[in-house]
C-alpha cells in the first residue's frame, strides 16, 4: 500500500447518487408552501450542513412554519426517496476495487449523524471507509476546511499527502481550504460555477493510480 497518500470522498453526488433525491424531497416540501425553488438557488444549497440548508431556504423563501416541523417534513421526504431509489454513484464500486490496497481511503460528509447511519445500515459504508467524518464532528462544516482537517488527523496524514473528491461548490472549497488536492467531480453544479480545482473530471471512471500519481505530483 502506497501508506503515505490519503483519498477522502464526499458522500452526496460523489460516493452515492443523491443529488436528484434530495432535490425531489425538497421539491415536494417547498411545493407545500407554495414555493418553486429557482434553478439557479440550487449551487447554493449543495454541500452545506442540514442546519445551514434550513436556515438558509427558509430565511430566503420567507418560510414561518416552526423550524421543526418544517425540518422533519424536509427529513421524511428525503428519506422517502433514498428507500426508493438509494445507490452507489457509478463507477464508485470500480474505483474502490482499483484503489484498495493501494491507498488510504476515508470519507468526509456534511450529512448529519442520523441520517449517515440510517444510508451506512444500507450500503455499509463502514466497511468500504477506514474513518469517516459526518456532519456535526466539527464545529464548522464545509466550506471551512475543519471537517477534512478532522479527517486527514484520523489518518495521522498530512494535507500534502491528501487528495479530496468533491462535487460541490462548498465541498470543494474546504478542499482547497485545507490545502489538498482537489478533484472535481461534475454534474451537481455547473464548472464555471466551481472554484479553481485541480482536476476536474466527468466521471470516477477517469481515476486510477496514474491519474492519483500525476495529481501528486503537480505541487
Amino acid at each position: 500500500m502506497n501508506a503515505c497518500k490519503l483519498i477522502l470522498f464526499d458522500l452526496d453526488g460523489v460516493t452515492i447518487d443523491t443529488e436528484p433525491l434530495y432535490a425531489k424531497g425538497e421539491i415536494r416540501l417547498f411545493k407545500e408552501y407554495g414555493i418553486t425553488i429557482p434553478q439557479e438557488d440550487w449551487k447554493l444549497f449543495r454541500g452545506c450542513t442540514e442546519e445551514k440548508f434550513y436556515d438558509l431556504s427558509m430565511n430566503r423563501y420567507g418560510v414561518t412554519e416552526d423550524r421543526i416541523i418544517f425540518q422533519n417534513k424536509g427529513r421524511a421526504y428525503v428519506r422517502e426517496e433514498f428507500e426508493k431509489h438509494l445507490d452507489f454513484m457509478p463507477g464508485f464500486n470500480a474505483l474502490i476495487k482499483r484503489l484498495n490496497g493501494q491507498y488510504l481511503i476515508g470519507l468526509v460528509t456534511a450529512t448529519p449523524e442520523y441520517m449517515f447511519k440510517w444510508v451506512d445500515g444500507r450500503l455499509n459504508l463502514s466497511d468500504i471507509f477506514e474513518h469517516i467524518v459526518y456532519g456535526g464532528m466539527t464545529d464548522k462544516g464545509k466550506p471551512n476546511p475543519d471537517p477534512y482537517l478532522l479527517g486527514m488527523k484520523l489518518f495521522n496524514i498530512n494535507a500534502k499527502n491528501t487528495m479530496v473528491v468533491e462535487d460541490s461548490v462548498h465541498g470543494i472549497q474546504a478542499g482547497l481550504n485545507a490545502n489538498t488536492k482537489v478533484v472535481a467531480l461534475t454534474g451537481s453544479v455547473d464548472v464555471e460555477d466551481m472554484p479553481p480545482a485541480h482536476e476536474i473530471i466527468n466521471s470516477l471512471n477517469e481515476i486510477d493510480t496514474n491519474f492519483i500519481n500525476s495529481l501528486f505530483k503537480i505541487l
